[in-house]
């Protein structure tokens, strides 16, 4: 939009239910590595090596992420042990950048018993990073389910949030109450949109956070220019997932 702007205003979270998938037992009876301080299993030596890769851990919960041995057209399933369970599960979790998964345990939730939740990077190349969170549980039946953050709402609920100004010859990307100015000046300010970029982590005080991007097309072409970086609050309640908290930063403050 342009000519003025809009008026900021306090954004209510949004929402949307997981993806679930129930994981399966393991294709293969799959010699699982020991350790993952042994450089034959981490990523360089799983992709090379023809073994098993031991990825990540959570050592507290007695959780670990391996990768069947590696197949070149990625479809090497994710197998995910916690405790005695060992359950295979169809993820994207390794692109050509090797960046390996992260897991943790707590109580996502509220409900007073433990999650584990894994991060993998799922997505890389040109303006394009993306990681995935799963939250698993562990069912009565010794099975593992995951619960993965839909890409929907980072790609549409939150994009129709965005806002966009030009005052005095000035153009502004705004998000609720915050607003950052734009140093580029050849963007059309009608195609704002979250692009390819999504991460997650995990802060000690604050939990789970999302950070993704305020992208706009420059004017005559597809290309994307990402004009400013925004966070939100993650929570995982009541079958769904939930942002808030939203804010926008300046890539140059």
């Amino acid at each position: 939009m342009s000519g003025g702007c809009p008026e900021r205003r306090w954004l209510e979270p949004i929402s949307a239910p997981p993806v679930v998938t129930v994981g399966q037992a393991p294709a293969e009876d799959y010699e699982l590595p020991p350790s993952p301080a042994d450089p034959r299993y981490n990523a360089e030596g799983w992709i090379h090596g023809g073994v098993v890769g031991f990825l990540a851990e959570a050592p507290e919960s007695d959780a670990a992420f391996y990768a069947a041995p590696y197949r070149a057209n990625g479809e090497s399933p994710a197998l995910i042990r916690w405790g005695d369970i060992l359950a295979e599960f169809d993820w994207v979790f390794m692109t050509p950048r090797t960046i390996p998964p992260r897991m943790a345990c707590f109580d996502a939730d509220g409900d007073f018993e433990d999650e584990l939740i894994v991060i993998c990077y799922a997505g890389s190349g040109t303006g394009v990073s993306i990681e995935e969170l799963h939250i698993l549980e562990k069912g009565s039946d010794e099975t593992l389910t995951a619960y993965t953050f839909p890409e929907s709402l980072w790609q549409e609920q939150l994009p129709a949030l965005f806002d966009t100004a030009e005052i005095s010859g000035r153009a502004f990307a705004i998000l609720g109450h915050e607003l950052v100015e734009l140093q580029d000046g050849n963007v059309d300010l009608d195609t704002a949109s979250s692009g390819r970029i999504a991460g997650f982590s995990i802060e000690e005080w604050d939990g789970l956070q999302f950070q993704g991007a305020f992208c706009m097309s420059h004017k005559g072409s597809a290309a994307p220019c990402y004009a400013a970086e925004t966070s939100a609050g993650v929570l995982y309640q009541d079958g769904a997932f939930i942002l808030q908290n939203f804010h926008l930063y300046s890539y140059y403050q």
